[in-house]
């Protein structure tokens, strides 16, 4: 069938922009899109949009072979041309299964990993902090210590005034062995070399980041993958792994709520408080300006660094 002329839009951009994150439904996208600078109302209308880009060769789509609503979802992942839209002619393609079909038996893994960052993105911009630098899945590779890692998602969140907390996402679906040294896919392997890998940062280095183990199979099985993290910690005073159930975080706030909980049990939010504070006092800053007396007795803005 030939390939339909369509102007691309920047509401365009920001759906392709979404999908070179990783492969999401049409149900996840109209989610989603309350974080761009003109959200969806309507999923049918979104609909309609992905089918004229798809019609472009932009963007293609496969069911999940997980039903939902008495039917399969569809997901859509980029065409070749739609990543060149984004990235440029010139630039180097990824690998083909990029631009693949899921193999059935990631369906689940895929589904539940976009619905936390769906989640993650949507409840970031309504507190004024941003998702930024997501690395999609075995997208990066970590080394140390004879260990090798593709995490399941790598991303940032920067608020405001400039502050980064870094993470990283291994997202469980109770297939992993959590005991064994030699099974490369083991939950101990994984706490291992990320133990390893974090041991090269000092408290105070602005690259550590937290690693987040998210559970679909419910909340017995992430603590006995956090009691483990706890023994082959080199220094479990550190706080290097922390985690929740997926049910427990897209139906919560991560950056309000202490959803998340370590090793010795502490809970926490995904970024501290203060952050959080600072930055709706850098919002408010900017649409509310607070004017104070001068020293001379006029009024005067009050310089706010955000």
């Amino acid at each position: 069938m030939a390939k339909r002329n369509v102007v691309i839009g920047d509401r365009d951009i920001e759906l392709l922009l979404a999908l070179d994150r990783c492969p999401l439904t049409p149900s996840q996208l109209r989610k989603l899109s309350d974080s761009f600078p003109q959200p969806f109302s309507e999923e049918h209308t979104l609909r309609r949009r992905l089918r004229l880009i798809a019609d472009a060769g932009f963007i293609v789509s496969w069911p999940y072979a997980v039903a939902s609503d008495g039917r399969s979802p569809r997901y859509y992942r980029l065409t070749r041309d739609g990543f060149k839209l984004l990235h440029g002619m010139d630039v180097a393609l990824p690998s083909r299964r990029q631009f693949q079909a899921l193999a059935p038996g990631h369906h689940h893994h895929t589904q539940s990993l976009a619905d936390f960052l769906v989640h993650t993105i949507v409840t970031a911009h309504q507190h004024d902090v941003s998702v930024q630098h997501v690395a999609p899945e075995n997208s990066i590779r970590l080394e140390a210590s004879g260990f090798v890692l593709y995490p399941d998602l790598a991303f940032q969140v920067v608020t405001p005034d400039g502050r980064t907390f870094h993470f990283i996402v291994e997202l469980d679906n109770g297939t992993e062995r959590v005991r064994s040294t030699r099974d490369v896919e083991s939950i101990e392997r994984k706490l291992r070399g990320y133990d390893a890998h974090q041991s090269r940062f000092s408290a105070n280095d602005p690259d550590r980041y937290l690693v987040l183990f998210i559970t679909t199979r419910g909340s017995q099985r992430l603590q006995h993958m956090l009691d483990l993290a706890g023994n082959v910690m080199t220094n479990p005073q550190r706080t290097v792994f922390v985690g929740t159930d997926l049910k427990s975080w897209i139906h919560g706030d991560p950056f309000k709520e202490a959803l998340l909980i370590d090793h010795r049990g502490l809970k926490r939010s995904l970024i501290p408080p203060d952050a959080l504070l600072r930055s709706k006092f850098c919002r408010s800053s900017r649409t509310t300006p607070d004017l104070r007396k001068s020293d001379a007795g006029l009024l005067a803005p009050a310089t706010v660094r955000c």
